[in-house]
């Protein structure tokens, strides 16, 4: 009896350190994770706070100065201008980027079953190489087609028998033009989201409405739109987030022109922090677009789009 209870122990403590010794091979995988993580995320965090608090003279730190620059940002009309001319963007651009690409998605998925799975792959890469462009590149092809003399955009209305328009020389033409690129580039984006949630979807809920007698408008609307609600609300967050941030394609192909049509908050952030050297005034506009806009646009979404609208 003895012998059996010490050969137990002797088991015991063989399992505990085995435990002990598995909890630290976890942490000792996680803490380097969790050290870069605290490099590029939260040293620079802390640094623009520390920065938003002190004032700047030709790129040089001055000395501290409070909330001088977070009220200088809220007084800011360049800034709010930028502002203005992204949320317009934005709200003009995704919306119609999610139509068509759930368009896609669901016409996709429709003929999916009836299509090799070769092929599939094929349709999949092919709608996504804009996405995989660079975005300065991108930005760089469509001032080219967009040429008021030599572009083949005009060239398209000339075929048609329509006017030439000035599309980069315009505040309206340009706008446009980053709408138009902004579709080709993001849209493959979208596609790829919603038609990886189509493929997740569970077939019952479509039999039940099959026997039912529903419609095709029924079951998209009754079946489709709420099951897919979350992957939706997940696409439109993405996609805002993006929207808000846009920079590499509009300075490729507009520079923030013409005059201040196309400035939107990333160029006029960049344009604030490296051209008038106010890293100061740069970063507290920057968190009143983080804090702000990011966190109302966030409980948009997932309060009201998924608690009301697909659950309708």
């Amino acid at each position: 009896m003895a012998s059996n209870r010490l050969a137990n122990a002797a088991q015991g403590r063989r399992g505990v350190h085995f435990l002990l010794s598995d909890q630290v091979i976890k942490y000792a995988f996680i803490i380097p994770a969790i050290l870069v993580l605290l490099v590029l995320m939260v040293y620079p965090l802390g640094y623009a706070i520390n920065a938003s608090l002190h004032t700047y003279f030709l790129g040089k730190q001055t000395g501290f100065g409070g909330l001088v620059n977070w009220v200088n940002a809220f007084q800011d009309t360049f800034f709010w201008h930028a502002v203005g001319i992204t949320l317009l963007y934005s709200v003009i651009a995704i919306p119609i980027e999610m139509v068509i690409a759930l368009a896609l998605a669901i016409a996709l998925q429709s003929i999916s079953f009836r299509l090799p799975s070769t092929l599939m792959s094929l349709v999949r890469s092919v709608i996504l190489i804009p996405f995989i462009v660079m975005q300065v590149v991108s930005g760089i092809i469509w001032k080219l087609l967009f040429l008021p003399q030599f572009g083949f955009v005009n060239y398209l209305f000339s075929a048609l028998h329509l006017p030439s328009v000035d599309w980069l020389g315009s505040p309206t033409g340009a706008i446009a033009a980053v709408i138009v690129m902004d579709f080709w580039i993001w849209i493959p984006f979208v596609f790829l989201i919603l038609f990886s949630g189509l493929q997740a979807l569970p077939e019952e809920p479509y039999e039940a409405a099959r026997v039912d007698g529903s419609s095709s408008w029924q079951t998209f609307y009754h079946v489709t739109l709420p099951l897919l609600s979350p992957v939706i609300v997940t696409a439109l967050s993405l996609r805002t987030i993006d929207a808000l941030r846009i920079f590499d394609q509009v300075y490729a192909m507009t520079g923030g022109g013409p005059g201040t049509s196309t400035m939107f908050i990333s160029l006029q952030l960049a344009n604030t922090a490296f051209s008038e050297l106010n890293f100061g005034l740069a970063d507290a506009e920057l968190f009143i677009v983080l804090m702000l806009m990011y966190l109302i646009i966030a409980l948009y979404y997932f309060l009201f789009l998924r608690g009301r609208m697909f659950h309708a």
